[in-house]
């Protein structure tokens, strides 16, 4: 995934905006910033319209930002609904009162690592987290 900082900007009744080649995936994470699965962000730069401003920006240089987006919120959203699908807020309450040795805590604590670890995939394959020890310096 990479990543483009840009501008739109409206011209004779036309917005110029940042240029997405048919077929790649893509995700906008606000009206400024955007994920692209490109391999060469080289190629893809010429094919921007120079007034959008389009620059390559690092995850790091990102990240906050990513986490306060409306689609991390969302994906956070859904792991939470999983959860409480299956355990109400008081069930969590008596699980965590029996203690994390019992054998319905250990059930309850797999299911809820199982939903986090699905959040983390959906959040991965859009860009918004990057796989552990894959982080550039």
């Amino acid at each position: 995934m990479k990543y483009f900082r840009f501008k739109n900007v409206v011209k004779d009744f036309t917005t110029l905006t940042i240029v997405i080649p048919n077929g790649v995936d893509s995700f906008l994470y606000s009206e400024t910033l955007a994920g692209v699965k490109i391999e060469d962000s080289k190629e893809f730069l010429t094919q921007q319209h120079p007034e959008c401003e389009v620059v390559e920006v690092s995850f790091q240089e990102i990240e906050s930002e990513l986490k306060q987006s409306r689609m991390y919120h969302d994906i956070d959203e859904i792991v939470k609904t999983m959860i409480h699908n299956r355990y109400t807020m008081d069930d969590e309450i008596k699980l965590i009162k029996m203690g994390v040795e019992h054998p319905e805590y250990v059930e309850y604590q797999a299911f809820v690592d199982e939903c986090r670890a699905y959040g983390s995939a959906m959040k991965i394959g859009r860009g918004l987290k990057v796989e552990r020890g894959l982080r550039k310096a």
